[in-house]
């Protein structure tokens, strides 16, 4: 109803994923970003760290119509300075160089994640490009795509969300005009309540798994 009477509000999602831990599944929201997708002209957003939550809020103000943030429980690290802007669309690369193998997607807490794939990877001489996805409703097509060109199409994403509706999904169909398929790590089952690094690392988005997917998409494309 709020769509269809363009109405200018805005929501928050706090806790979300299971890197909530031990409150268990029924806290957990793993399909909210496929919900909030779905409303048409809902802008979707997703931050990781202070600064970005700090700056989309602001553009979820500005923003004329629905909007709906996802916001994490756990403590997660600043890794942008005061100066960065993140445009509603937008999508950010926090790594990248001129012998990326593959492009790593990540949103939220995922991010992390991807980011110590990169120092594993980079250590074992295989360099890949991460991407902050924290707009998800629009995506950044031009980045992903772009992303996709460069890194010899090797496209993961890694969401802390069903398989869905989410981020993968989003990506997926961003690249899909340019001919790119999208490699997706997601929640696959109804998670149980443990420990967040225990159940990031369980159900497949951990930085663990993104190596091996990285490294599995390297065989398949050469």
């Amino acid at each position: 109803m709020g769509a269809i009477s363009f109405a200018n509000v805005k929501f928050t999602g706090s806790h979300a994923g299971v890197s909530i831990g031990e409150d268990g599944p029924s806290q957990m929201a793993l399909e909210d970003l496929s919900m909030m997708r779905s409303v048409h002209g809902c802008a979707v957003l997703y931050p990781s760290d202070a600064v970005s939550t700090e700056r989309l809020v602001v553009e979820m103000a500005k923003h004329k119509g629905m909007a709906y943030m996802r916001t994490s429980r756990p403590k997660t690290p600043v890794i942008y300075g005061p100066e960065e802007q993140f445009p509603i669309g937008g999508s950010k690369v926090v790594r990248q160089g001129p012998n990326d193998k593959a492009t790593v997607i990540g949103a939220g807490v995922t991010l992390f994640e991807a980011l110590k794939a990169y120092d594993t990877l980079k250590a074992e001489g295989i360099d890949i490009r991460v991407i902050d996805a924290y707009s998800l409703e629009p995506i950044d097509s031009k980045t992903m795509t772009e992303a996709g060109r460069a890194t010899g199409g090797v496209l993961v994403t890694v969401e802390d969300h069903y398989a869905v509706g989410g981020l993968g999904d989003a990506v997926a169909g961003a690249v899909a005009p340019a001919g790119f398929t999208v490699r997706r790590l997601a929640v696959g089952e109804i998670p149980r309540s443990g420990q967040p690094d225990e159940l990031l690392d369980r159900y497949g988005i951990s930085a663990k798994h993104i190596v091996q997917a990285v490294k599995a998409s390297l065989i398949t494309h050469h």
